[in-house]
């Protein structure tokens, strides 16, 4: 990184033009660029829409200028962060759907001759910003929580050879805006670093 600048990529995931999603992504873009980074936002409802992965062979996924595209992005990118909506204990289908599609074999990882997989993406660093309606405490307690941080580091993110930079659920959003400005104070805070 040239003079201490970097690449970030931010990449958003949700349905609504007016959502929190987006304002959280513009706090963490202002900041960083306040830095002196070179920040890009990515909203998969709005830019290159991908179709749903079909295949007949894994190893052989067809590429789109849609998939180009992305792939071009993350090679761009020094941090990587990921906003969305946590919907029924997950991500939104279009992220998954962008996860199956992007990070695929021969780009992200490839499998070894000793049939051990290791990550292709080295140098890069994910942080991943969700938020939800229920109490953060409720996926806590049911093990969600972990699970989800579990399959974004170790089943995406380090697979692929990125670091991770932490898993932040912001729980108890509700339409009201009720705790809004604390967590733009939270993400604000996470850019500054």
């Amino acid at each position: 990184m040239p003079n201490g600048t970097k690449n970030i990529l931010i990449i958003t995931a949700h349905p609504s033009a007016k959502n929190l999603t987006k304002g959280l992504a513009q706090i963490y873009k202002d900041e960083k660029e306040s830095k002196g980074f070179t920040v890009k936002t990515v909203d998969l409802y709005e830019d290159k829409q991908l179709p749903y992965l079909r295949f007949e062979d894994a190893q052989y996924i067809e590429q789109s200028k849609e998939i180009s595209y992305y792939q071009e992005q993350i090679i761009w990118a020094d941090e990587i962060v990921i906003i969305y909506p946590f919907w029924w204990g997950s991500m939104p289908a279009i992220l998954k759907n962008w996860v199956d599609s992007i990070l695929t074999a021969g780009f992200a990882f490839q499998y070894g001759d000793n049939g051990r997989p290791y990550g292709l993406l080295q140098g890069r660093s994910v942080r991943i910003i969700t938020t939800c309606g229920a109490p953060k405490f409720l996926y806590c307690l049911n093990g969600i929580h972990r699970a989800n941080v579990n399959i974004w580091k170790k089943s995406i993110i380090k697979f692929c050879g990125m670091d991770f930079d932490g898993y932040h659920l912001f729980g108890g959003v509700d339409s009201s805006g009720k705790k809004v400005d604390k967590i733009f104070d939270a993400v604000k805070k996470m850019a500054q670093k």
